[in-house]
């Protein structure tokens, strides 16, 4: 018997999953696709969208094993006890990392750019607070909520790009194709895993949604929308701030909301950018805080997995306060290495339980 009972419609999973997307990347993706290819880094990110989308294909064939079970049932059922609780164990220590490193960015982005005189620990009792909050009212409460705010996520997000357009100078994409092809590779590879790789926290919450035979195809689209509204973002970052400022500004949106002056009476709207991310960035950290603790009771066999909400906040707490020493660690070496934990959770192990699955499917039909 499934320990959630909660059910979302396609729609609400839909705009969660485009919260999780854009999340905390509306802020960081563009300084991580510039560092790599300069101002090849729009090329890389366009290239970036078909591979995006495989590797969400190659999610939703795992799903439909099974389209009832997320990936914990699933690897326990396809990879036997062993096995299966240790890749199991691998997503509830990425689902931790991530959740805290998600609270962590808000944390220092707060700290660095508004409340600069406020200590960490208050914004992040209070991020926490709000997602202890918001998990415990349950996935379909998420799902409601996501709904009412997507559309004052989408307001402030076009809004921005639409008040930069003056500022574009397009001469700062030049020279084009200039980019070493390893460095291109590297930043294919932040391009596909760093927004699409970690929907891999979905395999957690698709079992949970009211599917029909369209949700896979409005899965994609919305995804499409998702990756051309953050490749905008990246354009304008290249084309207003340039190359230098992106590369070295880690929240580059931010900066690009500063730009914005219309007949020097509309201007300093930066915070509705603020307000934007940290709505987007909210969900997706009480979707990774929600996978984790449903998974650590169905892996430990628990009756529900609500009494695992409060003592997980705690471990939250302390865990995003470890995840770097400063913002400067975190910005310096957290992103080289983090694409490897969306590459093995998002195409390593799916790949794998897929093939082991219809190997076992295959052999069973011989026998």
């Amino acid at each position: 018997m499934s320990l959630e009972k909660d059910r979302i419609s396609t729609n609400q999973m839909i705009i969660l999953g485009l919260f999780t997307f854009i999340g905390d990347m509306a802020l960081v993706y563009p300084a991580l696709m510039i560092s790599g290819a300069k101002q090849d880094a729009w090329i890389a990110a366009l290239i970036s969208i078909p591979l995006g989308l495989a590797t969400i294909k190659l999610l939703l064939c795992l799903a439909d094993i099974e389209p009832n079970k997320n990936i914990i049932e699933l690897s326990l059922q396809i990879l036997g006890k062993w096995a299966g609780t240790a890749v199991a164990l691998f997503y509830l220590v990425f689902f931790l990392i991530a959740a805290s490193t998600y609270i962590r960015e808000i944390e220092d982005f707060m700290c660095t750019q508004i409340y600069e005189k406020t200590p960490g620990g208050v914004i992040r009792f209070m991020a926490i607070f709000l997602l202890v909050y918001g998990v415990r009212l349950g996935l379909e409460t998420l799902g409601r909520a996501a709904q009412l705010f997507f559309p004052l996520f989408a307001v402030f997000l076009i809004g921005l790009l639409l008040l930069l357009t003056p500022d574009v100078k397009m001469e700062r994409l030049y020279p084009i194709m200039n980019t070493p092809v390893p460095d291109m590779l590297h930043t294919l590879m932040y391009g596909v895993f760093y927004p699409f790789g970690e929907l891999c926290v979905f395999l957690m919450v698709y079992p949970y949604a009211q599917k029909n035979s369209k949700t896979s195809r409005d899965i994609f689209i919305a995804l499409i929308i998702g990756a051309l509204g953050l490749n905008l973002i990246l354009f304008f970052s290249l084309t207003v701030l340039g190359v230098y400022a992106s590369e070295h500004q880690f929240y580059a949106a931010y900066i690009l909301a500063q730009k914005i002056n219309i007949a020097n009476s509309l201007q300093r709207i930066e915070a509705l950018m603020a307000t934007a991310w940290i709505i987007s960035t909210y969900f997706k950290t009480a979707i990774y805080y929600y996978a984790l603790t449903l998974g650590t009771a169905q892996l430990f066999k628990l009756k529900s997995h609500r009494p695992l909400i409060l003592p997980t906040g705690f471990l939250l707490f302390g865990m995003s306060q470890l995840i770097a020493k400063d913002i400067i660690f975190y910005v310096k070496e957290i992103p080289a290495y983090w694409v490897d934990w969306d590459f093995t959770c998002a195409f390593v192990l799916p790949l794998m339980l897929l093939i082991v699955y219809y190997l076992k499917k295959r052999f069973a039909a011989k026998v």
